[in-house]
């Protein structure tokens, strides 16, 4: 099933809790504090792969979650890391987050191999045997793991082909693709046959070329008429246009062309076209006209007309009999290749890309930065290093409980907290943990 939008919720695994430990030797019994670190948690990655393409493996699964690490142990052992999640997808997917109504552009994963960390794993809490210092030699308590990152993720697939064949419905695009190429769309004589693009590869002067068919497109599809508003977003991924006239289209009772209901069609897809991006509107674009073996008719006055009707048909071609699809696509190479060049990012900006951007750690991620906000009985306090280290502290252990409330102490909220409660009256809340309790 061809499938190119999901919404997906991911998360990373949860740091592994740290150890209470104590060294326990034949000739040291009063041996001091040894429990480990836990381990970090899996991140969540995000990857193009080349073998995937469609979105329909996130169609019954809708939350993944990287693994968690592992609990440290005694005698100073860490706990192993959580494995990482990597989920695939087509290239060409678009990866936006969705926070607060908000919906955000965090990747353009547009070639293989292109990958995004979407969720960071937890970072594992600290045993025992971290605490020990000159005034606390003997700590009795260790952190929980970090609770990993948790986001909703919308995947958006624009298909990315070299040529994007384009058109009214039945105008020939799948026969088209289907003689070309060793793809075999669903093909009949009726409109909308094609439900979902089709990718082909054509071999044209030992060189490869990726082909898409289009659904076809009508008049209104840029306002979400027909099929065509569902697909518009893959053709801006290809390198150029083969723009399909349909012959039949134009033909009267008589056996008769009429240059202008051609010249109709070409313009209403046009418009449909610039309505929906400007980037479309500047795609590079070649013009056929298809079924040509529908007539024994010399078409040189039919492509007069089209001409100064500003309609820049260049080929006539017939996919059923093959006549014109060869000259076709030796035309198209060239372009394809001068497209690709195009698209690359010049020496500068890969050079842009691949340097590392160094800057100073913000005071945002320091203990001290945090926000007060109070909503009728409730106080909610915020600020990253803050809301970790509390979602980290062991408050069933009295020995995390003073750590914790030292910490308070130091950056100077311990004294606002016993203001903000007001007697018990207040709720606090340090991000989504309520801590008035264990105060």
């Amino acid at each position: 099933m061809f499938l190119d939008e999901a919404t997906i919720t991911v998360q990373g695994g949860d740091g592994g809790r740290g150890c209470i430990g104590w060294r326990r030797e034949k000739y040291e019994p009063m041996g001091g504090p040894d429990g480990g670190d836990g381990g970090d948690g899996g991140d969540v990655i995000i990857e193009a792969n080349v073998n995937t393409d469609t979105l329909s493996n996130f169609v019954s699964r809708k939350k993944f979650t990287a693994k968690t690490g592992a609990q440290g142990s005694g005698n100073d052992r860490g706990g192993r890391g959580g494995e990482e999640l990597r989920l695939f997808v087509p290239p060409g997917t678009l990866v936006f987050t969705l926070e607060d109504g908000q919906k955000t552009l965090t990747a353009d994963l547009r070639h293989a191999g292109d990958t995004i960390t979407i969720a960071k794993g937890g970072r594992g809490g600290y045993g025992n045997g971290h605490f020990v210092s000159s005034t606390r030699q003997a700590p009795d308590f260790a952190e929980k793991g970090e609770p990993g990152e948790q986001r909703i993720v919308h995947l958006e697939l624009k298909l990315v082909a070299d040529v994007g064949i384009i058109g009214y419905p039945n105008v020939g695009k799948s026969t088209l693709i289907a003689a070309i190429s060793s793809a075999r769309p669903k093909i009949a004589n009726y409109p909308f046959t094609t439900l979902t693009p089709n990718l082909g590869v054509v071999t044209i002067a030992d060189r490869s070329i990726v082909v898409c068919d289009i659904p076809g497109l009508i008049e209104g599809a840029s306002e979400g008429k027909g099929l065509g508003h569902a697909f518009l977003r893959h053709i801006e991924r290809c390198g150029l246009l083969l723009h399909l006239l349909d012959l039949s289209r134009a033909m009267d009772t008589d056996g008769s062309i009429d240059a202008k209901k051609l010249a109709q069609d070409y313009l209403a897809i046009r418009k449909e076209l610039i309505a929906y991006s400007p980037t479309l509107a500047a795609k590079r674009e070649v013009v056929a006209i298809s079924k040509a073996d529908l007539t024994i008719e010399d078409l040189s006055a039919v492509l007069k007309q089209l001409k100064k009707l500003k309609v820049p048909v260049q080929y006539v071609i017939s996919a059923a009999t093959g006549h014109g699809v060869k000259p076709l696509l030796e035309e198209l190479l060239p372009v394809v290749l001068e497209e690709r060049v195009r698209q690359l990012p010049t020496e500068e900006e890969a050079e842009t890309e691949s340097l590392p951007v160094l800057r100073p750690e913000k005071r945002a991620n320091t203990m001290g930065a945090y926000r007060i906000e109070t909503q009728g009985d409730e106080a909610h306090i915020t600020g990253k290093r803050l809301e970790q280290f509390t979602a980290m502290t062991d408050f069933a252990s009295e020995g995390g409980r003073e750590r914790f409330l030292d910490v308070l102490q130091k950056i100077g909220l311990r004294k606002e907290i016993t203001k903000l409660r007001n007697g018990g009256a207040t709720k606090i809340f340090i991000g989504k943990i309520r801590v008035d309790v264990h105060l």
